[in-house]
């Protein structure tokens, strides 16, 4: 879905490029998961009050994706 490209000077300053790319990815996709589960809380907010709380593992599923794409960055970035 997302696609990131590094600038030459910064991809050569990097220990893994390649794996700071995946984990900024990661790090997209999991944020557009944990704003859908608030989407679904909004709707379920005005449709049915008393389930609201019910899609909260949707947030945790986005938000260790985020997580483990930024723990991915971290190792990718090396010594920058």
């Amino acid at each position: 879905m997302f696609r990131f490209q590094l600038r030459p000077e910064i991809r050569r300053q990097m220990k893994n490029p390649d794996l700071f790319i995946k984990g900024m990815e990661k790090v997209y996709g999991g944020l557009m998961i944990a704003m859908a589960g608030v989407v679904l809380m909004l709707i379920l907010y005005f449709h049915d009050p008393e389930n609201v709380l019910h899609p909260t593992w949707i947030l945790f599923i986005g938000l260790g994706l985020a997580g483990w794409g930024e723990w991915q960055k971290y190792k990718g970035k090396g010594s920058l």
